[in-house]
C-alpha cells in the first residue's frame, strides 16, 4: 500500500480541499477506501504531456472520457486520483487537471488485472472513463 500511503493520501493532504479531506482521509487511513493515481496512458506513457484523457465542463459538473494502463491499486481502488486535460493550452504542459474519482461512479471500468513479476502485494490494471460524470467538488 506505498503507493496509497505515501503518494494519494499527502495529494489530498496537501492539496485536497477541507471537504476532500474529511470525505477521504478517514476511511482511506482506516483502510476502508483504497487509492490510486490514474496518470499513464496506452499512447503517452508516464508523459503527461502526452496524454489524452479530458475532462469537458458541463454546467457545474466535469465529464471525463478516456483510459488509463499500469494503474498500481487500480484493480481494488475505491478512488482514483484521475489526471485529465481541462482545457486548450497554449503549451502541452498547461491545462491539465487532477479529479477524484470514486470507484462505483457510473462509467468508471476497471479492466483487466495486469500480470507483472514483483510487488504482486500491488495489483496493477487498466482503468477506463465512459462519460464519468463528476461533480465541480471532485476537482
Amino acid at each position: 500500500m506505498a503507493l496509497h500511503s505515501t503518494i494519494v493520501m499527502p495529494y489530498l493532504t496537501h492539496y485536497g480541499t477541507k471537504e476532500q479531506q474529511e470525505k477521504y482521509l478517514p476511511p482511506m487511513t482506516s483502510g476502508a477506501c483504497i487509492g490510486s493515481i490514474g496518470m499513464t496512458e496506452p499512447d503517452a506513457g508516464s508523459d503527461l504531456q502526452g496524454i489524452r484523457t479530458n475532462a469537458k465542463k458541463d454546467g457545474t459538473d466535469w465529464i471525463i472520457n478516456g483510459s488509463k494502463i499500469y494503474i498500481t491499486n487500480g484493480w481494488l481502488t475505491d478512488c482514483c486520483v484521475v489526471v485529465a486535460k481541462t482545457g486548450d493550452a497554449k503549451r502541452a504542459a498547461h491545462g491539465v487537471s487532477l479529479f477524484l474519482v470514486d470507484a462505483d461512479t457510473p462509467g468508471f471500468h476497471k479492466g483487466r488485472k495486469l500480470q507483472k513479476l514483483g510487488l504482486k502485494g500491488q495489483d496493477t490494471a487498466e482503468l477506463f472513463f465512459e462519460d464519468v460524470r463528476v461533480p465541480a467538488s471532485a476537482l
